[in-house]
């Protein structure tokens, strides 16, 4: 199977989904700038963001798995391949949140 590895893509519209399962949305807002100058603000989004696409990426992970239970490999090889992307960005936000807080 040739999977497409190209990492460009557009994505115009702007959307929002429903979710079906329950979020931890509760965050603290400290007012202290950090070393770095980012905001309170945008490293709770950071962290937040974080969280979230793990969750995520557990989701689809374990759908991926149902999928390959039932015979549709292809279906679940491509969501893996999702997966990977997500862990991927993980890695990018984790290394943001350790270069603007001091102790990450």
């Amino acid at each position: 199977m040739n999977i497409n590895n190209d990492h460009s893509h557009s994505h115009g519209d702007a959307h929002s989904h429903g979710d079906a399962h329950n979020h931890d949305h509760a965050h603290s807002h400290d007012n202290t700038d950090t070393q770095s100058g980012a905001s309170p603000k945008d490293i709770a989004l950071l962290k937040y963001m974080l969280e979230h696409n793990k969750q995520h990426a557990r989701e689809l992970e374990e759908t991926g798995n149902r999928l390959s239970d039932i015979g549709l490999s292809v279906a679940s090889e491509l969501i893996s391949e999702a997966v990977h992307y997500f862990e991927h960005a993980n890695e990018k936000l984790e290394h943001a949140i350790r270069n603007i807080t001091p102790h990450g």
